[in-house]
């Protein structure tokens, strides 16, 4: 079954304000979700590491993890991997995702590499299509997932099923192209604005993509997260969107 999450962006408001995501994470659990993802940029010091897994272990959630770096640089490993998967150690995280980086043109071996330090600290990884021409478009995404597989890489691939407005593209194409490779859900509507400088995300009744005809073909083991800025009184509806496609399957 289709488990849900939250992705701490969900409370932008707070998390601008200052609001730590520790603090945050008893009221996404109060949205009845098991899933939550934290985002490494808003991690303002150190002991804040400590905070996310007391809260986390204590309201009963899983965690996945943001890094907003490319997982690889110039062929290599980017040089804070082994720090950032500590600090998933750390948090007690499931899933550590990053940006794409050069990986479609890595050595085997780098892949490989990847995989053990990942594999010794007990997390999986993913890569995401973000809203860069570097790492957001359809074909480096594919060329990047098609590389991985090819070498016998382990990295999964998180789906953001919004941003392929950001870089022009039709994301019905990309999760008919990319549907049995995905391993993480991240689900935001959209606008559908022409114009790049009036796009925006929308609540998810109110966008222009068709998100609850594509949930039913994902499989049963791939998470969905809210990943969009919504005001605080309207989480609970927008859970309640999302949870009646899931328990529709």
């Amino acid at each position: 079954m289709t488990t849900i999450g939250i992705n701490t962006l969900v409370y932008m408001n707070e998390l601008q304000s200052g609001t730590p995501q520790s603090a945050i994470l008893p009221t996404i659990a109060g949205h009845g979700v098991t899933l939550a993802e934290v985002r490494r940029e808003y991690i303002a010091d150190d002991a804040e590491f400590d905070a996310i897994a007391a809260a986390a272990r204590e309201h009963g959630l899983e965690l996945f993890y943001s890094v907003p770096e490319s997982i690889t640089i110039d062929g290599a490993a980017h040089p804070g991997f082994a720090g950032f998967l500590d600090e998933a150690r750390r948090m007690g995280v499931r899933n550590v995702k990053f940006n794409q980086g050069d990986v479609k043109d890595v050595d085997a071996s780098v892949i490989a590499g990847l995989d053990a330090e990942a594999a010794a600290r007990g997390v999986s990884l993913t890569i995401e299509n973000d809203q860069t021409p570097e790492n957001g478009t359809l074909a480096c995404t594919t060329a990047s997932l098609a590389h991985i597989e090819q070498v016998g890489g382990k990295i999964g691939y998180t789906f953001d099923l919004g941003n392929w407005f950001w870089r022009g593209e039709d994301p019905d194409e990309a999760f008919g192209r990319l549907r049995e490779r995905i391993t993480v859900f991240h689900l935001k509507n959209v606008n559908g604005a022409a114009n790049r400088e009036e796009l925006s995300t929308t609540m998810l009744q109110d966008g222009v993509i068709d998100w609850r005809a594509m949930l039913p073909q994902l499989g049963p083991d791939v998470p969905v997260f809210l990943e969009f800025p919504i005001e605080a009184d309207r989480v609970a509806e927008q859970v309640a969107e999302l949870r009646a496609v899931v328990d529709a399957r």
